[in-house]
């Protein structure tokens, strides 16, 4: 099948304006998005980047929007004409590829310092099955950022919320039984500001539903807190 694919080009270093190149292919119908931009890197346009890693659905690198919608590119099924961009509200590099490393630290800035977070993963033998089997859920997160990416109240105030990555951190950190005072401040913050919309929830890829029990753990922690 013929496929035309509407790709936004940006380099931020360039001096030039954005711009969208349309590259048309023959493709199978089985293909996906991360397959359509492998085959245009390679035979069509060499200096057009985008992230990708295993290819597994675990890493989360290859998250974009196709036709305004997000999703992970190894897993999107190719249509006959897509228009791919970069996810919004994230810092970028170039193109499709977005600054990873620079969206964490964004995040991590809001929240506590290294003795809310940085040891919380090393406590976990002393907290019962339940807890424990509840953290590991909240840590089965792709990272791929389509939740902080769709987040209209992190899109508003980058500089204040922390986002629904920040809400999963901070729900894994709440489980954590040697817990600071700040790390549950915070976290009643965050949950205070969150809108509750459920957009986060709606794009992210896990099955999970790990969005979900990251508010409900924090619901209850701060209920817990204010009684």
């Amino acid at each position: 099948m013929k496929m035309t694919c509407n790709i936004f080009r940006f380099d931020p270093d360039s001096g030039a304006t954005a711009r969208y190149d349309t590259y048309v292919l023959d493709s199978e119908p089985t293909e996906t998005v991360l397959d359509a931009l492998i085959k245009i890197h390679r035979h069509l346009d060499p200096t057009l980047s985008f992230r990708f890693a295993c290819g597994v659905v675990k890493c989360g690198e290859c998250a974009i929007r196709v036709n305004g919608s997000p999703c992970l590119a190894c897993k999107k099924i190719i249509e006959p004409e897509m228009k791919i961009d970069p996810l919004p509200n994230l810092p970028l590099i170039k193109d499709l590829a977005i600054d990873r490393r620079k969206a964490f630290d964004q995040v991590l800035k809001l929240l506590p310092g290294p003795t809310g977070l940085a040891e919380i993963r090393e406590r976990w033998q002393s907290v019962d099955p339940g807890t424990a089997d509840r953290h590991v859920q909240l840590t089965r997160c792709y990272e791929c950022l389509m939740c902080q990416s769709a987040c209209p109240v992190r899109a508003d105030l980058p500089e204040r919320f922390v986002g629904p990555l920040g809400l999963l951190w901070l729900a894994q950190a709440s489980l954590d039984p040697g817990n600071e005072a700040a790390v549950r401040q915070c976290a009643e913050s965050a949950w205070d500001m969150c809108a509750k919309c459920a957009i986060c929830s709606d794009v992210c890829p896990c099955s999970e539903k790990i969005l979900d029990l990251a508010l409900d753990t924090l619901k209850k922690e701060t209920k817990n807190e204010n009684h």
